[in-house]
């Protein structure tokens, strides 16, 4: 057959062999679509939006849906947690332990101990010196099931935030809602309040909000204490990752996995214990601060994913030692963030606010944890004086911004006072206070700056928030609208 056949043949078979699928493909217009265009999904609206499904982002959009407030509660990951699920940060530092984020404790120590047997000693108010942590998937059913719960809050996964929605009135932007993307294609979200709590301030970038970022030179805010000049850093990242025993045989590998490891319903670190100890109680899973990399932009995903390819090539040797050991390991999906965007807000909380343990007369919530600036020193004694102090709700309000509040980490602080409130249990009492707060204003139609602060804080008291130093035999004057 000649070539000019041939491809005639092959031409020919080829035309006959589509008409079926042609015809197929006819039957099924929905198949052929096409979009029309990138934004044709319809406009969700509702009271609140809360941006980001970690502890805090969590504890907003159920306190706020518990109000009566219709919530949308956004995750650009596939299922709430943030930080417990993502980067397996699954032990509570600091305090106070009180609201919705004791529950899930409550929650958690009850069903998914460890141990399998609940701690007795937890407590009411989860208070008895041990070291307690859970697995991320046992915080997922946790989450999970407070979430849905409320039919008034709607929690949508998969929907990163792409834009906010900003109009221009007077000397504020006011924010009315985000655009976050779903199927490839952009969708609307609506509501009078939102809350940014994605742990990065992404939100209140995309509004035009002023933040920090990095280390602040002690003459920026007359701090007493910090850098003479600012070297732009932020806190290193770390990756977290658990280790579990598989046979009765295995035996951990505590010549080369010496810090950073930890056990559960234990008073002690596993690497601060006794040989003794340790085999007696022989629990045979771990969780792990594994390798620590200083990433210069916490914003960039790509700089991110190049820190994490360098903290797992660190840990090789470890999983190495474990894995000979008869220990697999289970590694968290992102790497530890600790530090991004603080966005600038009425005031700016200080070190000098913590070291000084200040109750301000707007506060909303309770904090207490040592000073923790990684990759910072800080003298010891002074890092470990840190008593309780008070978060402002000025601080959760963006300088002329409407329409709009921080949650988490986030919040208006500098540096050295962020390493302080930055950890889950604050984190948590500060976002059911901004839920609380959010609520408050879309329904009563007000701005958040302009609902009564002596109502939210007794609202947010009658909740139980500021109960929890009374609880645990601490003699503190932590309601300063009662002086």
């Amino acid at each position: 057959m000649k070539k000019r056949d041939f491809l005639k043949t092959i031409g020919a078979g080829i035309a006959l062999s589509a008409i079926p699928g042609s015809s197929l493909f006819a039957q099924h217009t929905a198949s052929t679509k096409k979009d029309k265009n990138h934004t044709d999904l319809p406009t969700l609206e509702c009271d609140v939006i809360v941006v980001g499904a970690g502890p805090s982002g969590i504890t907003a959009a159920i306190a706020a849906a518990r109000e009566g407030a219709k919530v949308i509660l956004l995750e650009e990951d596939m299922m709430p947690g943030g930080a417990t699920i993502d980067m397996f940060v699954t032990y509570m530092c600091g305090a106070p332990r009180t609201g919705i984020y004791l529950d899930a404790i409550k929650e958690l120590n009850k069903n998914y101990s460890l141990s399998i047997t609940p701690s007795k000693t937890i407590g009411e108010y989860a208070w008895d010196g041990k070291q307690h942590w859970w697995l991320p998937s046992s915080y997922t059913k946790v989450w999970d099931k407070f979430i849905y719960s409320k039919k008034n809050l709607q929690l949508i996964c998969g929907a990163p935030v792409i834009d906010t929605i900003v109009a221009t009135t007077g000397n504020r932007n006011t924010v009315q809602g985000v655009y976050v993307m779903r199927m490839g294609k952009l969708q609307k979200v609506t509501a009078p309040v939102t809350i940014d709590a994605t742990g990065t301030g992404l939100v209140s970038a995309k509004a035009g909000c002023e933040f920090f970022y990095g280390s602040d030179a002690k003459k920026d805010f007359n701090e007493s204490i910090g850098l003479d000049e600012s070297d732009g850093r932020v806190q290193p990242c770390t990756q977290m990752y658990i280790s579990q025993r598989t046979t009765s045989k295995s035996e951990f590998p505590r010549d080369v996995i010496k810090g950073g490891t930890l056990d559960h319903d234990d008073v002690l670190w596993a690497s601060r214990q006794e040989n003794e100890h340790f085999l007696k109680k022989d629990s045979g899973v771990y969780l792990h601060w594994g390798s620590t990399v200083e990433v210069k932009d916490t914003t960039d995903p790509v700089a991110l994913a190049e820190a994490q390819k360098e903290a797992l090539h660190k840990l090789k040797p470890h999983f190495e030692a474990l894995h000979k050991s008869g220990y697999v390991t289970h590694i968290a999906p992102k790497i530890g963030v600790r530090e991004c965007r603080r966005i600038k807000g009425e005031y700016v909380i200080t070190v000098d606010d913590v070291l000084d343990g200040v109750m301000h007369d707007d506060k909303i919530a309770d904090a207490w944890y040592s000073l923790d600036p990684w990759g910072m020193k800080v003298d010891e004694k002074l890092r470990n004086s840190v008593g309780p102090y008070g978060i402002p709700y000025r601080s959760l309000m963006p300088l002329n911004t409407e329409g709009l509040l921080t949650t988490g980490r986030i919040i208006s602080g500098t540096r050295l006072a962020m390493s302080s409130y930055r950890v889950q249990p604050i984190c948590g009492t500060i976002g059911e206070a901004s839920g609380v707060a959010a609520a408050m204003a879309a329904l009563n139609k007000c701005k958040v700056r302009d609902i009564d602060v002596l109502k939210l804080q007794l609202r947010l008291d009658a909740l139980g928030l500021f109960d929890w130093y009374s609880q645990v035999g601490m003699n503190v004057n932590n309601k300063p609208w009662k002086k």
